[in-house]
C-alpha cells in the first residue's frame, strides 16, 4: 500500500512496503546509520544484497512489515513490524526503525509510525515492543508522543565501542482494538 505524507518541509515522501528489489539501497542504509555508533547494537551493516533480498521476501511471507520512506526515490527511513512466532505471543509485534542522518526532525518518523500503528491494528497486534538506547530522547520522545509507556530498562545491556555502558529502555505500546460487532468487549 503506498502512501504519500508531506513532511514538515513541504516535501512529500512515499511509503511502501519493501520489495527485493530495495535491498542493496537498504544494506547501504542500514549500516550508514549503524557506523553512527549510537542509535544500533551493531556499528556496521554488511548483509549483502542477496540475503536482504530473502530477508525482505521471508518477512512478507511471515506477515510482517518491512516498511520504507522514499524522498525522491532515496531511502531516507524504514521500520520494520515483527509480529510474534511463539504461541503466546501472536498478539505482539517488535519495532524496529531509523531515518537516515540529514533527514531526522522533519516528520519522516512520526510517518513511518503512523502507517506501522495503523497497519499493526488492521492485522489485530494488540502490542507492540521495542528496545532504545537510555540517551536517544529524540526516539523515545517520538514513541512517547504516540502513547508508547516504558515497561522497564536493561541496565548497561549496551557498550559501545568507546567502552561507554548504556541501559536498553523497553518500551510499549498497547493497540486500541475496535469493538467486536454488536459492541460488546
Amino acid at each position: 500500500m503506498l502512501r504519500e505524507v508531506v513532511i514538515k518541509d513541504g516535501r512529500a515522501i512515499r511509503l511502501r512496503p519493501a520489495a527485493e528489489a530495495d535491498a542493496l539501497q537498504l544494506v547501504q542504509a542500514v549500516d550508514s546509520v549503524a557506523r553512527e555508533g549510537v542509535y544500533f547494537l551493531r556499528s556496521h551493516f554488511d548483509v549483502d544484497a542477496e540475503k536482504e533480498r530473502a530477508t525482505i521476501a521471508e518477512a512478507r511471507e511471515k506477515g510482517n512489515l518491512m516498511l520504507l520512506a522514499l524522498l525522491d526515490g532515496k531511502l531516507v527511513g524504514w521500520l520494520f513490524l515483527t509480529r510474534g512466532r511463539a504461541e503466546f505471543l501472536l498478539h505482539t509485534a517488535e519495532l524496529g526503525m531509523a531515518v537516515i542522518q540529514g533527514f531526522r526532525s522533519i516528520g519522516i518518523g512520526t510517518a513511518l509510525m503512523e502507517y506501522a500503528l495503523g497497519w499493526a491494528a488492521e492485522r489485530g497486534v494488540e502490542k507492540v515492543n521495542l528496545g532504545v538506547r537510555d540517551d536517544n530522547e529524540r526516539a523515545r520522545a517520538l514513541y512517547r508522543k504516540f502513547g508508547f509507556v516504558d515497561e522497564g530498562c536493561r541496565v548497561r545491556e549496551i557498550k559501545d565501542l568507546e567502552g561507554c555502558y548504556h541501559d536498553k529502555v523497553e518500551m510499549a505500546y498497547f493497540v486500541p482494538q475496535a469493538p467486536p460487532p454488536g459492541g460488546k468487549g
